[in-house]
Formats: structure tokens, sequence, C-alpha cells
């Protein structure tokens, strides 16, 4: 059987072998010389460095390499100081050694030590020369294959491993398939097609072996192509029922395909089969949160975390789950869990400042916000403080806080000059918030953020020019801009009668985003002041269903009214109020349309209490 060799005793084994090595020699040093003419090839798994029988083998009698006296004394150095945790000198003095006497034996010594303590660089390099020594020794090139995976040379990767197929070795495409798709090594999507070519063709020569087919499956679902993906895995779940990748692969497509149902029922007969298999029932756990079954969840993380103490994802899992849940006092300790384990710390402040917020403690949750640095949480965080100061009064401390921030955290000073704009703009502190934004666009003048809420500034303060001229900006470098183009044309289009040519705008916008609502809503609006009353009202009615807005009821409303359909716009009125109680551009659409008409807004009133 396999076993895995730790540390110290990767050394310890070594120096046993090494000293029946040197019995003739009359040498005796506590070292191991894994390549002296050694006939046990060690054989390594992703990071495990392991030895086919456990031990190393090696017979008095058998031929010694010949080393100088310079080479054996960088070889006795290494041994110590591997034995004595100094696996930097060890690891130094087995690759110079490798690439001196070029012998195989120190080449596999020196990759094997080099996983052991995960230099990557280092583990390519022995890999490489290893496998240029014994190009036919498939360890050598399951060695280096894992080594360029771990690189991002996914076709030499490639390569390696379809030498080592026709060798009888057994490669991890499917290793090879996942890193390419993951976060840190994904590759474009050409040359994701172009690796699936590569599965494609060797699948021809080997069309029964079940890893290289995974691995196409792999890539599939990376690529979108979830149908074909499903189809792959189905096809190895009939060779091999037990073949757990294959249900991940099978679980993660139904997911993607919407198909939930499915992918619940296959993977909780999957994790009774196979309860051991944490993968697979995180896999579960997961849709089963995306169908809204908490509780079922929670149990499947629960058993995870008990697998696994110390797992941040899992205690994640269950933060998040109990958060979802309303058992906060649970979500509580778990984001103080991950704090404890020194992971996830900004996720961890993030949420715990939620929850603190939730429960009416500020001070604490302030304390949170703060303690949220650089990352994906960060403007989250930013945005949730100063909005819990705002809703308390205090929106100076507000704006004094965004603008320390700024200074602390360079990186995100466009974010936090849009934040500050913000809230200057919603306490209607509209010439504050015009000169914050011109000192912004001093640093950063082609910023496409600061421009458009500059203009939208100049719209609040009736300056059209203003806001076409940053508008027009934008679009002289980003000229398919939709947000630019659609907010162009919908102003003329309501505020101009260059209606002809905010039409040419809006369609734009349109040709570029159909299922924006915002966009939708300017077509119907442009069309309406064409007098295409039909088209505005399909256009707008498409709006209203995607995104039920007080400003396109508004618009709907008047485009049915002039149409003849007084009470439907009421209806329509009626239903938006409800929603919207103070929008203003309700109540002044039907005082326009109404003529101020007490009893006709007394109406619609009416209908919605």
């Amino acid at each position: 059987m396999i076993r895995t060799i730790a540390g110290a005793e990767l050394f310890i084994n070594g120096a046993e072998v090494f000293r029946k090595y040197c019995k003739k020699l009359m040498l005796v040093f506590a070292v191991f010389l894994a390549g002296c003419a050694s006939k046990n090839v060690q054989q390594v798994d992703h990071n495990a460095v392991t030895s086919t029988n456990g031990q190393s083998q090696v017979g008095v009698d058998e031929p010694v390499t010949p080393f100088a006296a310079e080479t054996l004394y960088d070889l006795l150095v290494a041994e110590i100081g591997g034995q004595r945790q100094r696996y930097d000198l060890a690891l130094g003095n087995y690759l110079k050694q490798a690439h001196k006497t070029r012998d195989i034996g120190v080449a596999r010594r020196a990759y094997q030590v080099a996983v052991y303590v995960g230099a990557r660089q280092a583990a390519l390099d022995a890999s490489l020369l290893w496998v240029e020594l014994e190009p036919e020794n498939p360890d050598a090139l399951n060695g280096a294959a894992l080594e360029l995976v771990y690189a991002g040379q996914y076709d030499r990767a490639f390569a390696r491993m379809s030498q080592q197929l026709s060798l009888g070795g057994s490669p991890a495409f499917d290793v090879l398939a996942s890193a390419a798709g993951n976060e840190q090594g994904r590759l474009a999507k050409d040359s994701q097609l172009e690796l699936i070519q590569q599965f494609d063709q060797l699948s021809q020569a080997y069309p029964d072996y079940p890893v290289l087919k995974l691995g196409r499956a792999i890539l599939l679902q990376q690529t979108g192509e979830f149908e074909s993906a499903l189809t792959l895995a189905n096809e190895l779940l009939r060779q091999d029922r037990g073949f757990v990748p294959a249900m991940m692969v099978k679980g993660r497509a139904l997911h993607k395909l919407k198909r939930d149902a499915e992918a619940e029922i296959m993977l909780a007969g999957a994790i009774q089969r196979h309860p051991d298999k944490n993968r697979l029932r995180l896999l579960y756990g997961r849709v089963l949160v995306h169908a809204g079954k908490l509780d079922l969840a929670k149990k499947q993380f629960e058993i995870l975390l008990e697998r696994a103490p110390g797992e941040s994802d899992i205690v994640l899992s269950l933060a998040l789950i109990t958060s979802e849940n309303g058992l906060e006092q649970e979500a509580v300790q778990y984001f103080e869990q991950l704090l404890a384990l020194g992971e996830r710390n900004n996720t961890a402040h993030y949420y715990l400042g939620r929850l603190s917020e939730k429960r009416e403690k500020y001070s604490a949750a302030k304390e949170h916000y703060l303690s949220v640095g650089p990352g994906k949480e960060f403007m989250a965080a930013q945005v949730a403080l100063t909005q819990m100061l705002v809703g308390q009064n205090k929106l100076e401390e507000a704006l004094t806080h965004v603008g320390e921030a700024r200074v602390r955290h360079p990186a995100r000073m466009e974010s936090l000059f849009l934040l500050e704009g913000e809230l200057l703009v919603n306490d209607r502190q509209l010439g504050k918030a015009l000169i914050l934004f011109e000192r912004a666009l001093k640093t950063n003048p082609e910023s496409v953020n600061l421009l458009y809420s500059r203009a939208m500034v100049y719209e609040k303060l009736d300056d059209l020019e203003g806001l076409e001229k940053d508008l027009r900006s934008i679009l002289a470098f980003d000229p398919d801009n939709a947000a630019a183009l659609n907010a162009l044309g919908y102003t003329l289009a309501d505020r101009t009668d260059r209606v002809k040519e905010a039409e040419a705008l809006i369609l734009q916008a349109y040709d570029l985003n159909s299922e924006d609502p915002a966009i939708l809503d300017s077509m119907g609006w442009v069309q309406f002041r064409l007098g295409n009353l039909d088209q505005a009202e399909k256009y707008l009615r498409m709006a209203y269903s995607q995104f039920p807005d007080a400003e396109i009821a508004a618009h709907l409303g008047e485009v049915l009214w002039v149409k003849g359909e007084q009470d439907a716009a009421r209806s329509l009125w009626a239903e938006a109020l409800r929603e919207s109680p103070d929008s203003q551009i309700l109540k002044d659409t039907m005082g326009r349309l109404t003529g101020g008409d007490p009893k006709s807004q007394a109406e619609t009133v009416s209908t919605v209490q």
C-alpha cells in the first residue's frame, strides 16, 4: 500500500539507506541519497511525498554512483539540514547538485523535497530535470505534468500527461481541467476551447480512459456547455455508478441548468452511498442553500464541520446559513470562530457589523465595519457604516469618515469619492457635490463613473449643457457605453425638442442592452414624445414588468391617459403609489394630467386606500 512520508521521516529514512550505501566506503554519514542508483522509485501525489512500499530499500551490493567529495559534502549538509528542519538548505543543495551531477536520484530527491516544502518553482525546475533524465518514467512525467499545471502551462502539461498515458501511467487530466478554469489560473475562452480540442483528439485514441473523459466534462462545464458536460457525466456513471468525480460534474451541471430538484435527488442518493465524501456533501449543501432549504443545508455543513473543525469555508457557510435563518446568536458565534481561525477576517467583521447594527449595538457595528480592510467587502462596509451614521442623523460624521478613508486607502479613492458624492446628493447639497466631483476629476479626468455622477448632479441643477458635456466626454473614449447613451438620449427626449437625436442615442443603447428596464423605459418615452403611442406602451409595459418602478409607472400611466384609458392609468398609479407613496414624479404626473382636479386625485388615492 502507499504511505505518506512526512517531514523528518523523509530524511530519517534516507539516513539509514545512505549508511548502507556508504558502508563499503567506510563512511558513516547520517544522510540518504535517494538517487544513488536506487531502484525504488518514489511517487508524488500532488503535495504528498509517497513511497510505494513505505521503506526505502537499496541493497548493499547495488552499484553506487561515484560522486566528488564536494558533492558528497553538499548532500550530507542537505540531509542534516533536512533533519534539523532547515529545508531551505536541503532544497538549495539538492537542486544545485541535481543540475551539477545530472544524477537521476538526486534530481528525484530535489523534487521530493521541493514538493514537501511547497516550493513550486523549485519543484518545477527539479521535475523537468528529472523527466529529462528519465523521459519514459511515468512518475517523472506525472511530477512534471503536475508542476506545469501549477505553473499555468497547460499545453505543456497536457503533452506530458499524454506521454504518461502512452506509457501506462495514470495522468490527472481532471486536475489540469480544474486548474484551467479556477479563478487563479482561468484560461481565456479561446484557449479553453483549444484545450477541449486536444482532449477530443486524445479521447479518440483512448476512448475508455475515464479521467480523460472526466477532464473534458470539467472543461465543457467551465465554458458553459452544461448539457454536454452532463452527457459525459452520465456516460461515466453508466460505466461506474460509484465514480464520485462524475457525480460532482453531474450535480454542478444540473444546478447550472436550473434543474436543482434533480440535482438534489441525485446528490442525496450519492451522499447515502458515499457518506465519507466531503466534497460531495459540500456540493449537496450548496445546492440545498440555493433551493432555499437552509435547515437541511445547515445539517450537511455541521457534519462537514465536525470532520474539519478548522475549515474556514465550512464555518463561513454555516455562519451565512444561520444568519439567513434568523439564528443571529449562532451566526455571531460562527463569524467569531472565523476571526479566531485568523481567516476570512474581512468577511467576518462585515457580517458581524451587520448583525450588531440589526441588534442596535451601533458602537460594536461601527468597530466591526472599521476593521474591514482592503478586499471585496471593503466598500460594502464603508457603505453600510455611512448609511448607519446617516440613519442616526450623523451625516457630518459619515462625510468625515469617508474623507479620512480616502487618505488611508488611496487605491479606493474613486469609489470613496462616489460614496461621498452620493451622501451629498441625497442630502440635496448639490453645490457641494458638484465641487467634490470637480475635485475628484482633477486626479482622474477620464473616470467614467465620476463623469457620469457629475452629469447626474448637473441634471438635478437643470444644467443640461453641463450634463451633455460630461456624457459626451464619456462617449468620446467609450462610444459603446449604454448607460451614457441612454442618459443623454432620455434627457434630450424629456427636456428638449431634440427628440429625433434622442431616439438615435436610445436606439444605440437598446442595441447594446435590450434587457435593461431603464433603456426600455427610455425607448417607450421617446416613442411617446414622437407620438407613437402603441410602441410607447409596448416598451413601457416591458420595462414595468421587469422593474415596477414609480417613474416607469408615471410614464406608462401618462401613455394610457393620452390614449383615453384613464381608468387603467388610475389603477396603475394606485398600484405604484402603494409601493412608493412619496414618489414626487407620480404626484406631479397625476396633478398635471388631471389638471389639479381634487376629485380625480381623490379617486386615485381612495383606490390606494
